[in-house]
């Protein structure tokens, strides 16, 4: 049974166990460390869905990010060189569209390292 103000959830045993190593890691509990990383992708997609609500991520591949841009109806890919993102879209470093994935966790944390 769940503490007050805390909810059970499911996961995979896979997911739980590196859940459980990175929170040790963090030196947090597994229900701190799971709240604060859902917390966190929760605010970003709302951050993002408000910025640019045309633009979706499709995926990734190697060093670039695949969107879709509901606005152009196309696919747009930004590349990361150097520590830099670029738009193969309009050769910007400054677009849209690079701004949606400086915005995007998993990027920030590339470009980061």
């Amino acid at each position: 049974m769940p503490d007050k103000g805390f909810r059970s959830v499911n996961v995979a045993e896979e997911v739980y166990q590196k859940l459980r190593e990175r929170a040790k890691h963090e030196k947090k509990s597994i229900a701190a460390y799971a709240t604060q990383i859902l917390a966190s992708v929760m605010e970003a997609d709302e951050r993002l869905s408000r910025y640019a609500p045309f633009i979706e991520v499709i995926g990734f591949e190697g060093n670039s990010v695949i969107l879709r841009d509901h606005k152009l109806d196309r696919i747009v890919e930004v590349y990361l060189h150097e520590k830099e993102l670029s738009c193969y879209y309009d050769g910007s470093k400054d677009c849209l569209h690079v701004a949606f994935c400086h915005a995007l966790p998993q990027v920030r944390k590339v470009v980061r390292s």
